[in-house]
């Protein structure tokens, strides 16, 4: 008895045309959405594709979990032969194909070695990944997901079968083996019965097929169609700075950010698509992880929904040339509200854990920010609090609302020059010393910025200020989805500095840090920025500065978000605070794992509901039984310092900024 080649091959063209089917459909429904382009070179794909699908970098930053899901991930790539043998030997009406037969006996045996090893593995993956869902219940897998049990059962069909199958071919062909593990499972089957062998084959060779022919129909349809996406997503994923924002045309678009869902970019979409709802992202949060009505996950899970139940009728309406400002006017494709809560979108820091987290390449920030900008330029609503700061900063320049013109009051007795100073002597300084909002005009962080003061001059580096000219670089503003107020103020800030010629800026905010850095290029304002912590570094390396505290300390840093995970500096705080011969203790979450203070995203400027994420961030460093926590940013310093009071424990535990213990051991 052979397959008949006819009806085989219309049942692997039935399964196929399936998959292929929802594939294309839901490539066609989220390229529906706006345009995106990415500007990253082919040599950065390929390396991001490598990286990131091949080696799975993201997935074993927990090993564990990592671990068994490249069990499961390598197993399909070594079921690849041994998959395509059984259909063209179904297709060419032979059960018999077998493609490792045709290299010789001594490839068929290493073959046949990896094909029961990972046989087995992936067996193991997928009890792994059932227990911990179905036992344990993990709490960011919070959704019931009938597709999970369908996809895992299948999974284990295959490797079932197979282990039917590849014994009692091994026995019917007389291949031999001398291979451990073929041979035990050609002696499992002797035991169950010489007579059996046929009929384990066939159940063996068929039950593989018709598993295969249920998965190509079943995955394409279910969240596990991340094995088609998530290559997808990291081909086209950015080389552009982390979290950096896309610009609008705020003079000229017709609406601002997205709201329904005909006005969110088909990568957005995308990432909804290659989504597994593993919930690291979940994890990660630090809004979640406090209460907050904000899920990472629930955002991108939300916005396919909307995808999957909106766009089709959306871009049936499009084609018959109906524009997308009536759509918008309509309501019935509104997405804020209907799928995703205001309360969510507010309750985000922009700390980029989750996008950091993702293991298929998303970026729940993304979806985010352009809700809050199309909730504040649109139907100008925003929380309370958050609405008094951006006034102060549109008539102020600061989120304080303290006049303007004190701006320079933080450098009295300092004989600090301004750079309209510079400019007159006919002299140009080595570097601006941008000071931002908080250093003049918050109390505790002028003291910060006389510190870093005090450093530049020891390393005898001249330096101005623009003093009364400097302006909020517009980050909260920005992250608030007031596009235009940041557009306004960049272009302020840039046209200031280029007309002094400047070149090089050292700041202590990492926010100013990355919005100067990162985010004003594009605005033609290019830069070398430096955090002050690496301009620290870097005078400490060449001699410029000494530093041997007489009395050293204990110490624990806490790492800044948009300085961290942002920017990728980790070590230059550290450096910097150590060299006076101070212990530093980590926290247990720390560097690119660190949790958020709670103050990006605008949260500073906006009132916190349940537990405190600082409280929480505080805690985690209390623990490490430090007496000093080192910051490198002033949102972090505040943050920190008052869940250090709201702890009891400002009589013990001091707070001070990189730049305040580097003086002390200068000193």
């Amino acid at each position: 008895m052979t397959p008949n080649p006819f009806i085989f091959a219309a049942l692997f063209l039935i399964s196929l045309s399936a998959g292929a089917y929802f594939i294309i459909r839901n490539w066609k429904l989220a390229r529906t959405g706006q345009p995106w382009t990415t500007t990253a070179s082919l040599g950065y794909r390929i390396k991001s594709i490598l990286v990131n699908v091949l080696l799975q970098k993201k997935l074993m930053k927990r090993p564990i979990r990592g671990m068994f899901h490249m069990f499961i991930f390598f197993g399909f790539f070594v079921y690849v032969i041994h998959t395509s043998s059984q259909i063209i030997g179904g297709l060419s009406g032979t059960y018999f194909f077998y493609i490792p037969s045709f290299f010789g006996h001594t490839f068929l045996g290493l073959y046949e070695t990896f094909l029961d090893l990972f046989t087995l593995l992936v067996i193991f993956g997928c009890l792994y990944f059932w227990i911990r869902r179905y036992v344990f219940r993990a709490p960011e897998l919070d959704r019931p997901s009938i597709q999970s049990i369908i996809v895992i059962g299948l999974i284990l069909l295959l490797m079932i079968f197979t282990l039917l199958e590849s014994p009692s071919r091994t026995i019917i062909l007389a291949e031999g083996s001398t291979f451990s593990l073929r041979s035990i499972l050609v002696n499992f089957v002797y035991l169950l019965g010489v007579d059996k062998v046929q009929t384990f084959f066939l159940i063996g060779w068929w039950g593989h097929i018709l598993t295969i022919f249920a998965f190509m129909i079943v995955v394409p349809r279910s969240k596990h169609a991340h094995l088609v996406w998530a290559p997808l997503n990291y081909w086209f994923s950015s080389n552009s700075p982390k979290g950096k924002m896309a610009s609008l045309d705020v003079e000229n678009a017709s609406y601002w950010g997205a709201s329904h869902v005909h006005e969110f970019t088909w990568k957005s979409y995308l990432d909804t698509l290659s989504c597994i709802e593993c919930g690291r992202c979940q994890l990660r949060c630090p809004a979640a992880r406090t209460g907050k009505p904000l899920s990472p996950k629930d955002i991108i899970v939300d916005l396919k929904s909307a995808l999957m139940q909106k766009m089709p009728l959306a871009k049936e309406r499009l084609a018959k040339g109906e524009e997308g400002a009536t759509l918008t006017q309509s309501g019935e494709f509104k997405v804020i509200d209907n799928y995703i809560s205001r309360d969510a979108i507010w309750a985000c820091t922009s700390c980029y854990a989750c996008a950091e987290a993702c293991p298929v390449g998303n970026n729940p920030l993304d979806p985010i920010m352009e809700l809050r900008r199309s909730s504040v330029l649109n139907e100008g609503a925003m929380p309370a609090q958050l609405q008094g700061a951006l006034q102060n900063i549109e008539n102020q320049s600061n989120p304080w609302g303290i006049s303007s013109d004190k701006r320079e009051e933080w450098a009295e007795g300092l004989q600090v020059k301004t750079m309209k100073e510079w400019s007159e002597s006919g002299e140009t300084p080595e570097i601006l010393y941008w000071v931002g909002c908080a250093g003049a005009f918050d109390e505790r962080n002028k003291k910060i910025a006389r510190s870093l003061v005090s450093i530049l001059n020891k390393a005898k580096m001249t330096f101005g200020i623009l003093g009364t000219e400097e302006s909020c670089t517009g980050d909260s503003a920005r992250r608030a989805g007031n596009e235009y107020l940041f557009q306004t103020l960049a272009q302020s800030n840039i046209e200031t500095l280029n007309n002094y010629g400047v070149k090089k800026i050292v700041t202590p905010c990492p926010h100013c840090f990355n919005t100067l850095k990162n985010e004003y290029p594009e605005f033609n304002g290019n830069y070398e920025v430096l955090h002050h912590s690496e301009l620290i570094d870097s005078f400490i390396k060449s001699g410029k500065l000494e530093v041997n505290s007489s009395e050293p300390l204990n110490l624990t840093y806490h790492d800044s978000c948009y300085l961290g995970r942002y920017n990728d500096v980790y070590n230059e705080p550290r450096n910097s605070i150590t060299k006076g011969n101070s212990a530093l203790h980590e926290p247990e979450e720390h560097r690119e794992k660190s949790t958020c203070c709670g103050a990006g995203g605008a949260q500073m400027w906006m009132e916190e509901t349940g537990e405190r994420v600082n409280i929480q961030r505080t805690r985690d460093l209390l623990k490490t039984g430090a007496t000093t926590v080192a910051t490198a940013c002033p949102f972090c310093l505040t943050m920190i310092t008052d869940g250090v009071k709201a702890e009891g424990k400002t009589e013990t535990v001091a707070v001070l900024d990189v730049s305040e213990i580097v003086e002390e051991d200068m000193k």
